[in-house]
């Protein structure tokens, strides 16, 4: 089997986040199972922006649901078994299922349910306020709202989680505090709001924030686009 693997940042200029992601695919994916990692174009954001900047900018939006749409058909074409978006907000995925036959997960829909099967309620732990406001609203247009406590902000920016893969103890910390804040409004698991954050934290080992489980976003997207295939396949 094989899964296309779609990102929402440029990997070319990260390659730290490659090798973590790369080490990490090879953990979570079943035996016979290949997970080619791509991104969106160099250029989309940098030289002068990250992907951070999507909630000010909704051009960057537009400009990268086309490349995620447009790399997934690219995956068809080139007879990958499905795709796997990891993106929070689930940026693309309508429209990908839409243009293509092939399986298509993302992250955001797979953690937020798999969350309710956890607990009665999930809290999202996000970096950046103006992407939690857009994470309340992906919540509420899946109607688990109610299954949900308000998204929790962690107290630093994009480029303290990129220097967190070199220096993780404050990103783990103020991640930790944020996610205590979720679990006292009744959360009983936690989602990491963005996938570079959550594979600082993989990576670091933090599974449990004492006893609440933390989701694994590369684990449970990859998992979701396998059981598609499976189902698709009748086995």
């Amino acid at each position: 089997m094989r899964i296309w693997h779609q990102g929402f940042v440029e990997l070319d200029t990260l390659p730290v986040y490659v090798e973590a992601l790369t080490h990490h695919a090879r953990a979570v994916a079943s035996p016979g199972v290949t997970v080619d990692l791509h991104g969106l174009a160099r250029g989309t954001y940098t030289p002068h922006r990250t992907a951070a900047d999507i909630a000010g900018d909704p051009s960057l939006v537009t400009l990268g649901l086309v490349q995620v749409v447009e790399n997934i058909r690219r995956a068809e074409r080139e007879g990958y078994d499905a795709a796997a978006i990891t993106i929070v907000q689930n940026i693309g995925l309508r429209e990908a299922r839409a243009a293509v036959a092939i399986p298509v997960a993302s992250y955001g829909e797979a953690a937020m349910h798999i969350a309710c099967m956890v607990g009665e309620r999930f809290g999202v732990v996000a970096f950046d306020r103006a992407i939690a406001e857009i994470i309340e609203r992906e919540i509420a247009r899946l109607g688990l709202a109610s299954r949900a406590v308000p998204v929790e902000v962690v107290d630093t920016d994009y480029g303290g989680v990129v220097e967190a893969f070199d220096r993780p103890d404050q990103v783990v910390d103020a991640f930790t505090n944020a996610a205590h804040r979720a679990i006292a409004r009744g959360a009983q698991s936690i989602i990491p709001g963005q996938t570079i954050m959550a594979e600082v934290l993989w990576q670091q080992g933090v599974r449990r924030i004492d006893a609440t489980p933390v989701v694994d976003a590369l684990g449970v997207t990859i998992a979701m686009a396998e059981l598609f295939v499976r189902l698709r396949r009748g086995a």
